[in-house]
């Protein structure tokens, strides 16, 4: 099979080009979606990133790598487990997968009929429409604990938003003093965060669980709902 020729190869000097030289392939930048909150295993990403085959994977990862996208990590436990990260500079892709985040919004194909979230996208899509610095109407801390339901031996992933005053953070980590814990599939969070569907009905056919101060999550719904507003 002839090697495959990159804009660059035809002598195309846009910037905007070579950024789809380095991810412009399918798959790419649903990899690096997955490895926005945190180092992840091969494992982790095969099991995440739905449809891709171990062949495709390895060598996204690789042209990733070669490309100074992703680099090889060492996780902190006892195993030394082999991962993937981002660099400081793939980590830039964030703002850009956001700004393409927002612009989809308004897609008449959006949102995907039947279509699924993972845990880290779900947290990611927050990240996305998340206004800048917004003013919090009380200190709010979540441990929101979620799992893909098309994928349950994968686990469950934890993350923690706190809200205090200007200051919003939403990370993954476990959540030390939450005044609510919200627990459950990553596709039903995700309906409710963006209004598709209402919380009471995810709690009453058992995809979510809420574990304490209801009104402290109530305060981070109405936030994304005020943006999906307008």
């Amino acid at each position: 099979m002839p090697a495959k020729k990159t804009y660059g190869d035809l002598g195309d000097a846009c910037a905007t080009a070579h950024a789809l030289d380095v991810v412009g392939d399918r798959w790419s930048l649903i990899v690096v979606r997955e490895l926005m909150l945190g180092p992840r295993r091969f494992a982790d990403l095969q099991s995440a990133v739905v449809g891709i085959t171990p062949t495709v994977l390895t060598e996204r990862l690789r042209h990733l790598a070669g490309v100074g996208v992703v680099e090889h990590a060492t996780l902190d436990d006892l195993a030394r487990t082999r991962a993937y990260r981002l660099t400081p500079w793939g980590r830039g892709l964030e703002d850009v997968m956001a700004a393409l985040g927002r612009w989809a919004h308004g897609s008449p194909g959006f949102p995907v009929a039947g279509g699924s979230m993972t845990p880290d996208g779900a947290i990611v899509a927050m990240r996305t429409m998340t206004p800048p610095t917004p003013e919090a109407p009380r200190p709010v801390e979540l441990g929101i604990d979620l799992v893909d339901v098309r994928r349950a031996a994968a686990g469950v992933r934890r993350y923690r938003l706190r809200w205090r005053a200007r200051s919003f953070e939403l990370v993954e980590g476990l959540a030390e003093a939450p005044d609510a814990t919200v627990t459950g599939d990553s596709t039903a969070w995700t309906e409710v965060v963006f209004g598709m569907g209402p919380l009471e009905e995810a709690e009453r056919d058992g995809r979510l669980a809420v574990d304490g101060d209801v009104d402290a999550l109530t305060t981070v719904l109405e936030l994304y709902r005020s943006v999906l507003a307008g």
